[in-house]
């Protein structure tokens, strides 16, 4: 009896499977697969492109930024979901080198633990790699979370390379879309842009905790010690655009956790003023986090990605 069940639930898991992957042929999250977001790029035939998380994602209005460019610029809004800073230095590598039509490209700065992009599995080396010697370079984070952080982030990499979890979300959102923003359908415009209207009612035990990691990036000074492998990869990008005519400017998410504050408070500093967009001062700083600009903790609404991307703008110009 128990033999018999035990082949009827393979099997049953087994046709699961089976629609799944099916079904994941016909329907991707251009969110979280980066190949899918570059062939809506592509079509899309930018001059100028930002690369980043989910922060990006919902935070950045190309088409605002046109505007306010009188149209000088064609921007297309690449955020991709947890999207880790190696993944988003080799997309912007490979921009360089297959698409000489964008001539400007705007990086988030960040430093996510983790990430839900299924990844090649010769790129998951590089990534853990890449992860492993920013977190040695930090002696604010101690040995036991380093590790952890380590593990935990790599252990969901591998989860999103070998499990067939990414189709089967593919697969419901196929189905069933839903309304939620990030675990819905995605709703993006053709310059890659998702926007959301609704917005928090009141502020957050999290909002508060991002605002006060975020705040302390206002205040780094340059006798920080260096995270010397993360400034080497990125000056190697921007030497490398330069050397082709063209730019890279990276810029600060509207938030951050306190981990990221403190891998990010050894970059910044010692980054190009011409290369990088800091945080806006008071009072447009805590405009980013009143509970009407946001939809979630770390997500901008459609009003939050105006302001956002207004003073965006204003630093680009400048540069």
């Amino acid at each position: 009896m128990i033999v018999k069940i035990t082949k009827w639930l393979l099997l049953l898991v087994a046709f699961k499977v089976v629609v799944t992957l099916i079904v994941a042929q016909f329907y991707t999250d251009p969110r979280r697969d980066i190949p899918a977001r570059e062939q809506l790029c592509r079509a899309f035939k930018p001059n100028t492109v930002f690369i980043g998380t989910s922060r990006t994602q919902y935070g950045i209005d190309p088409a605002l930024f046109d505007a306010l460019n009188r149209q000088k610029t064609r921007s297309y809004n690449f955020g991709i979901f947890s999207l880790s800073p190696y993944s988003s230095i080799q997309i912007a590598e490979d921009m360089l080198s297959s698409n000489p039509a964008v001539k400007t490209i705007y990086i988030e700065l960040s430093a996510l633990d983790y990430s839900t992009v299924a990844l090649p599995p010769q790129q998951v080396i590089q990534d853990a790699i890449f992860r492993a010697r920013v977190l040695a370079d930090c002696p604010y984070i101690g040995l036991q979370d380093k590790t952890s952080s380590f593990l935990a982030g790599l252990n969901t990499t591998l989860f999103q390379m070998v499990s067939i979890a990414p189709q089967v979300l593919s697969a419901k959102k196929a189905l069933n879309p839903g309304t939620d923003p990030i675990e819905g359908g995605a709703n993006l415009l053709p310059n890659g842009y998702q926007s959301v209207t609704a917005a928090l009612s009141k502020t957050s035990d999290r909002v508060l905790a991002n605002k006060s990691a975020t705040v302390q990036m206002l205040t780094v000074h340059p006798q920080t010690q260096r995270n010397t492998y993360y400034i080497s990869r990125i000056s190697q990008l921007i030497a490398r655009a330069a050397q082709l005519g063209r730019k890279v400017i990276f810029y600060y998410p509207n938030n951050m956790t306190r981990d990221e504050q403190l891998i990010l408070s050894q970059v910044a500093p010692f980054l190009p003023e011409e290369n990088l967009i800091r945080l806006p001062e008071q009072p447009l700083f805590d405009a980013l986090f009143k509970p009407e600009n946001l939809f979630d903790a770390h997500h901008l609404n459609r009003k939050g990605a105006a302001v956002y991307t207004h003073f965006l703008q204003k630093e680009s110009a400048r540069r």
